[in-house]
C-alpha cells in the first residue's frame, strides 16, 4: 500500500471517530439530561448542535496537513473539555467545538485526497472512508450505552481523547509530504 492510499486509511479513521461521535451521545442523553440537569431544550441542542457545526465542512479553508492536524488536536481538546464539563451551557459548548473541528478535519482531508488522488483514483479514494463511516454510525449509540452503562457519560466524551492522538499519528505518519506529480 503506497503513503497516499496509507493517508486514505488515517483518514478514514477520522471520519469513523467522528461518526461514532455524533451517534454515541443519544444513549448518553438521558444521564447527561439527569446529571447535569438539562432542560428539555438543551438536551435537543446538545444532540443537535454537533451535527449542525459539522455544516461548516463547507467552509474553504487554505492549507491541508497542518489545518487537518489543528482540526484533530482541537476535537481532542474539545472532547477532554466535554468530558469535564461542569453544566450544560458548557457541554453544549464543547459539543459545538467538537463538530467545528471535526468538519475543519473533513474539509482538509477531502482537500488532501484531492491533492494526491486525480482522475479515476478520487472517487474510490473518497469511498473508503464513507465505507467506514456508515458502520461507525451505526455503532455509536451501541458503544455509548455500554460506555455510559458500566462508568459514567462523561467517559464518552474522554474516550476521544486517546483515539484522537492516535489518529493525529496515523495522519501525521502517512499523509505524503508531497502532493505526486501531475500525469
Amino acid at each position: 500500500m503506497t503513503g497516499r492510499w496509507q493517508m486514505m486509511v488515517a483518514l478514514s479513521l477520522c471520519v469513523a471517530l467522528f461518526s461514532a461521535n455524533w451517534t454515541a451521545l443519544h444513549a448518553a442523553q438521558e444521564m447527561i439530561s439527569r446529571d447535569l440537569d438539562l432542560t428539555p431544550a438543551a438536551g435537543v441542542w446538545l444532540v443537535y448542535i454537533y451535527p449542525a457545526a459539522l455544516l461548516a465542512v463547507l467552509i474553504p479553508i487554505k492549507g491541508r496537513l497542518g489545518v487537518l492536524l489543528l482540526g484533530l488536536g482541537a476535537f481532542g481538546l474539545a472532547s477532554a473539555a466535554a468530558a469535564f464539563a461542569a453544566n450544560g451551557v458548557m457541554l453544549v459548548g464543547c459539543r459545538a467545538a467538537q463538530g467545528l473541528a471535526a468538519a475543519i478535519v473533513l474539509r482538509a482531508g477531502f482537500e488532501l485526497a484531492r491533492e494526491h488522488f486525480r482522475g479515476t483514483e478520487l472517487w474510490p479514494a473518497l469511498v473508503i472512508p464513507v465505507v467506514l463511516a456508515v458502520p461507525a454510525q451505526i455503532a455509536g449509540p451501541v458503544i455509548g450505552g455500554v460506555i455510559t452503562e458500566f462508568l459514567s457519560f462523561r467517559w464518552v466524551f474522554l474516550i476521544n481523547v486517546p483515539l484522537t492522538v492516535v489518529a493525529l499519528l496515523a495522519v501525521a505518519l502517512f499523509t505524503p509530504r508531497r502532493a505526486p506529480a501531475p500525469a
